[in-house]
C-alpha cells in the first residue's frame, strides 16, 4: 500500500485582483464557453448521403480513367 503525504497546511485560496480582472471581460468568457461546449458538425464520411453521392464520383471518375 502506499504512503501518500497530506498537506495540511492552510493556503489561501481566494483570486487575485489580475485573475479576478482577467474574468471580467464576459464576452471572451462567452466565446470561451461557447466553443468548449458546441458540437462538431458530423464528419463527411458519417453523413450517408454526402458518402454515397462522394462513392459514386469517385467510381465514376474511376471509370472515366479506366477507359483510356
Amino acid at each position: 500500500m502506499r504512503k501518500f503525504k497530506l498537506n495540511k497546511e492552510k493556503k489561501n485560496l481566494s483570486p487575485s485582483e489580475a485573475q479576478i480582472k482577467r474574468q471580467k471581460d464576459f464576452s471572451r468568457l462567452h466565446h470561451d464557453y461557447e466553443k468548449l461546449t458546441k458540437r462538431g458538425k458530423k464528419p463527411l464520411f458519417k453523413d450517408p448521403k454526402l458518402f454515397i453521392l462522394l462513392f459514386l464520383i469517385g467510381i465514376i471518375m474511376f471509370l472515366l480513367f479506366l477507359e483510356d
